[in-house]
């Protein structure tokens, strides 16, 4: 479906008024603590794991993608310290209990803010996050194995050929990754091709930012760093692509019309919108508006009638206008009003 320039602006502050709506960049930092806290102890359990079963060349891959994942120093450093980790029975005890902790928390966080941008009415509770969680993991884990097998093919010795086909299996393989996330954790009936959009996004999304955080972290590396470099890059690494995917979701929900917070014709599949009141002309809401902001500020009480009723109120301790028409106002009806009292509480 092609869309005119006013309607790809439309879709644009949907889209920027569903992020700062939704807090997405607090959302992320969030799933980026808890994903840093599950991360170091399944790193160190894995390499523990492997060395048990003594599958070298599992446990090669394995080192290989973990360090494609950071800079050329900061790879081999955490390598090496995890190692070390991993040979203590109490820290491997205590982080198989942080491993379930924070891969629960992570998934649960994300499911909660799946529902939260979808506006999901559908009750989800603590059994429909676990085997939702439970679900995503078992595809996120047939990932990790894919990639490693996939590292361990070593397609980069061959030039830009291998360079390009190693980034389409990336992002061929993190959208089938990111299909049943982005499915299930609605927790509304979705079509695929509704949710294809973000789900590609994040897909290349993360692709793109993982190379482009490579070579900036490679280009600033004179050689291995200490442990607080990597920790801070891994963070880093982390906080981004929980965004890039919370973007994603919210890519899915606007083009579809299903979040409450936007309301645009949908460009793939959803919901259309209510008209069922009488559009306001925008210069005319906008004036009354401002007058209305201006006689709320002067007068002592105000009195709202709807149709044969009327309601006296005292004046608003709170009244906010938003009728400039900024980035983040909606063009198909984003002026709004908001008065809000504090009240005594009675002895």
């Amino acid at each position: 479906m092609s869309l005119s320039r006013e309607r790809a602006v439309t879709v644009g502050r949907a889209l920027l008024h569903e992020i700062r709506v939704e807090k997405l960049t607090f959302l992320a930092g969030s799933i980026a603590y808890h994903a840093f806290v599950s991360l170091l102890p399944f790193f160190a359990l894995a390499l523990a794991a492997f060395a048990a079963v003594g599958n070298r060349s599992f446990q090669d891959g394995f080192e290989s993608l973990v360090e494609a994942m950071l800079a050329p120093g900061a790879g081999d450093q955490l390598i090496q310290d995890l190692s070390n980790a991993s040979g203590s029975t109490s820290l491997s005890i205590v982080g198989v209990v942080f491993l379930l902790w924070g891969a629960l928390r992570i998934f649960r966080g994300l499911d909660t803010a799946f529902s939260d941008i979808y506006e999901t009415e559908a009750e989800n509770t603590f059994r429909d996050q676990i085997l939702d969680a439970t679900i995503v993991l078992g595809t996120v884990g047939i990932a990790i194995f894919a990639a490693i097998r996939i590292q361990q093919f070593g397609l980069g010795q061959f030039g830009l050929a291998g360079r390009i086909v190693q980034i389409l299996l990336l992002v061929g393989g993190l959208t089938l990754t990111f299909l049943p996330m982005y499915y299930i954790f609605p927790d509304t009936d979705v079509s695929v091709a509704e949710i294809l959009p973000g789900t590609v996004f994040a897909a290349v999304g993360l692709t793109v930012f993982q190379f482009a955080f490579q070579f900036y972290a490679a280009a600033n590396s004179d050689g291995p760093g200490n442990l607080l470099a990597v920790v801070l890059l891994v963070l880093t690494w982390l906080y981004f692509s929980g965004l890039v995917v919370l973007v994603g979701v919210a890519i899915n929900a606007v083009l579809s019309n299903r979040s409450a917070d936007v309301s645009i014709e949908p460009v793939i599949g959803g919901v259309r919108p209510e008209h069922s009141a009488e559009r306001a002309d925008q210069k005319e809401l906008a004036a009354a508006l401002t007058e209305l902001d201006r006689l709320l500020d002067a007068g002592d009480e105000i009195t709202i009638e709807v149709g044969d009723g009327s309601v006296t109120l005292p004046r608003p301790q709170r009244i906010a206008t938003e009728t400039d028409g900024s980035l983040f106002r909606l063009s198909d009806g984003g002026y709004g009003l908001e008065l809000r009292w504090s009240v005594h509480d009675e002895e």
